[in-house]
């Protein structure tokens, strides 16, 4: 049996037509390198043919879930079966570029065993000058944006240091995320790889961010740019995260809240309602969960306090939304 550079965990949910294209354009990149890769489907109770897609294809292995338990489920089902030292997560919207795969597996064969997380370069499919993002950062007050979202992509020789990966695609070596206990299950959909990142960076792993890997996304192929189901989700997240993992003084908490009433505002008036202001209030349900397990975490002394990010100002950060939003319905 042919041992996998890399497994890929990919999590479906009515997404049968760029299932197909994502799992294609990473075998073409594969091929291109002659690189064994093993593929992993979770199917999580799609309505339309992503299964039986998967199925087709003949995916390594197909998990076929009865309801739809959530992202972060789905993909810890993933990573549980994948065979390889390295996993990569990437969403069934995203198109590899040719030297994809051979980029990746290259940096995780070099890498050294601090290192977690590989973040490739993903751009947005409608205009690929544009940043989608290259991995995730959180500031000193513990709020989370994806590195270089919105900007113009740079052209940059060597890896440098980032966070940690975005979900949507990145490469984790499977043994720390396991050491971590893999993804917080409750999170269903958003934040789990900020969340996910913070736990790796306090257990004294790294995360690279690695150029030559370049990949499309389109972004929020499955729910849609302004779907109240995702401000619903995002907002959720966005709490569960602060509570499990934000810093608790006086002053973090206050710009917090401050941050959390723009982002709310503006997604308000983009079209999703109510939507952003329920997923908070849903998520204080979770209180006695999240105070549960952040408890539990702290037992275990941070090898690392991960080194904040510079703050993106409120101005900088309605530039991007703007532009990430026209970028994901193609404007």
């Amino acid at each position: 049996m042919t041992v996998p550079a890399f497994s890929v965990v990919v999590v479906a949910w009515n997404s049968a037509e760029a299932l197909e294209t994502c799992i294609g354009s990473l075998r073409e990149s594969a091929a291109a390198s002659a690189t064994p890769l093993e593929i992993v489907v979770v199917d999580n109770a799609s309505s339309d043919a992503s299964l039986a897609t998967a199925r087709r294809l003949r995916c390594d292995v197909v998990v076929s879930n009865p309801l739809n338990a959530g992202y972060g489920v789905a993909a810890m089902q993933g990573l549980a079966r994948a065979t390889g030292r390295w996993a990569l997560l990437v969403n069934p919207d995203v198109v590899v570029r040719r030297g994809f795969v051979a980029a990746l597996a290259a940096a995780a064969e070099s890498s050294p065993e601090d290192v977690a997380t590989l973040a490739p370069d993903v751009r947005f499919a409608s205009d690929e000058s544009i940043v989608n993002f290259r991995g995730v950062e959180v500031d000193d007050a513990g709020v989370p944006t994806e590195v270089e979202a919105a900007t113009r992509a740079s052209i940059e020789q060597a890896p440098r240091e980032v966070f940690g990966g975005s979900s949507g695609a990145c490469l984790l070596r499977l043994d720390a995320v396991r050491r971590v206990g893999s993804i917080e299950p409750a999170f269903f959909a958003y934040m789990e790889d900020v969340d996910l990142a913070w736990q790796l960076r306090r257990a004294g792993y790294s995360a690279l961010f690695v150029p030559d890997a370049v990949a499309l996304h389109e972004g929020s192929a499955s729910v849609g740019a302004d779907s109240p189901l995702k401000a619903f989700l995002v907002a959720r997240s966005r709490r569960l995260l602060f509570r499990l993992n934000g810093p608790h003084t006086l002053r973090a908490r206050t710009r917090r809240t401050v941050v959390e009433l723009g982002h709310g505002t503006f997604t308000s008036l983009s079209g999703a309602g109510a939507a952003p202001w329920r997923g908070r209030a849903d998520a204080l349900r979770l209180r006695a969960y999240t105070g549960y397990v952040r408890q539990a975490r702290s037992l275990v002394p941070a090898q690392v306090e991960p080194a904040p990010a510079r703050r993106v100002s409120l101005a900088e950060t309605l530039r991007r939304k703007r532009a990430m939003r026209r970028a994901m319905i193609g404007e």
